[in-house]
């Protein structure tokens, strides 16, 4: 009888799967550093039920080994422009306080995010399309 096979790591805190035609396509695979900083602690948010509620903050990238806010401001515009991150709320700071940027990585639908005042609606598919497996 042949032994069962047993996937080669149990990932308990979750992981981002990068689609090969995603990975294949000038827009992921030109892009520059930064924007592949960015995009990777952008990913690391996603828990399967919350695209649309990951953020890149100064304070989130201090975590992943700083970075200018120039930088980060470019990087964020570059994603948003290569099609892999869309924005789903925008910033501002005010008398009554503040509030972040939100983005949705696009290879994956758009979720609910309740409380989260998106000025993007959750969507039932990805905003990107990809080529099916195997296909052109």
């Amino acid at each position: 009888m042949a032994q069962k096979r047993r996937p080669d790591m149990n990932w308990r805190g979750g992981h981002l799967s990068l689609p090969k035609p995603l990975m294949e396509h000038p827009d992921f695979r030109e892009a520059s550093p930064s924007a592949m900083k960015v995009l990777m602690a952008l990913g690391n948010q996603y828990n399967g039920k919350n695209n649309g509620n990951l953020s890149a903050t100064e304070k989130t990238m201090k975590e992943w080994g700083g970075m200018a806010p120039a930088t980060l401001t470019k990087a964020l515009k570059e994603l948003q422009e290569r099609n892999l991150i869309i924005k789903t709320r925008t910033n501002w700071k005010g008398r009554v306080g503040a509030r972040c940027a939100l983005y949705a990585l696009t290879w994956f639908r758009i979720d609910p995010c309740p409380g989260k005042d998106l000025e993007v609606k959750d969507t039932d598919v990805a905003p990107r399309k990809l080529p099916k497996a195997g296909g052109g």
